[in-house]
């Protein structure tokens, strides 16, 4: 995905009885009514899209470590997020294996130092990384991102017996500059919270599986606490364990 300055719009949900129904011109792009229903629920209940645009600075701890096939574990990533808006300022710092890597966008130019040493890295690359990062903590409202094609693919149970209400995600990367692949995502809406409790995607290479275990509900929005990632064949069966995380520490301004 592209663009910091777009970034920052999408970036910046408690109960629906509660909060006001959100404007219909926020989901008109959702051409799906059935999508359109759930995200417009799955939004409310996270926070609302009005108390997530008014954020103006957002932190946050991400540790979490990546999984062979083996069990083994292959690296660890302790991070500290910290998003500033008007003006954007974001910052990400992660110890990986001793070392100190620093992630800025200022100005609107990316960064990296490692050990405080600045190191040669493409804009693209970076600007990659970082949304990588903002995608997950921005979810249920980074739905609404321009060029995503949304629809209701139905319901299913999962292997613990909810049934959860799937809508399927596609982003084409050659059409959209804020789109940086064109993975395919399935994301699974629980009843009656819609709350996303798990997200399949296709790559290029392999299939994912992703399960949302627990949630923390900071100034009004729900986030993401403890998350695993499941390698799985094209039949949804799990393989093993790639990623284990864990957020917390949330500050909302």
């Amino acid at each position: 995905m592209k663009y910091p300055l777009l970034l920052a719009v999408l970036l910046l949900g408690s109960c629906r009885s509660s909060e006001p129904e959100e404007p219909e011109d926020r989901f008109a792009q959702v051409q799906d009514l059935q999508a359109r229903a759930i995200i417009r629920e799955a939004i409310a209940y996270a926070g609302g899209m009005d108390r997530w645009e008014a954020i103006r600075r957002l932190q946050y701890s991400k540790d979490f470590s990546l999984l062979l096939e083996s069990g083994e574990e292959e690296r660890r990533y302790e991070q500290v997020h910290d998003y500033r808006y008007d003006p954007l300022k974001l910052e990400i710092v992660s110890i990986e294996n001793g070392d100190t890597i620093r992630t800025i966008l200022d100005n609107d130019r990316y960064t990296r130092t490692v050990n405080d040493t600045l190191v040669e890295a493409s804009q693209e690359s970076l600007e990659q990384a970082v949304n990588t990062s903002t995608y997950v903590v921005g979810l249920p409202f980074k739905l609404l991102d321009p060029g995503s094609r949304l629809e209701y693919r139905g319901e299913q149970t999962l292997a613990d017996g909810r049934v959860v209400d799937v809508i399927q995600v596609n982003y084409d990367a050659d059409a959209q500059d804020n789109h940086a692949t064109s993975d395919i995502w399935r994301y699974y809406f629980d009843r009656p919270d819609r709350k996303i409790v798990a997200n399949w995607v296709k790559t290029s290479d392999h299939f994912s599986l992703v399960e949302n275990l627990t949630y923390e509900r900071v100034g009004g929005i729900l986030f993401n606490k403890a998350r695993k990632s499941y390698r799985i064949d094209s039949l949804g069966n799990k393989l093993y364990l790639r990623a284990d995380y864990l957020y917390g520490d949330y500050r909302v301004e």
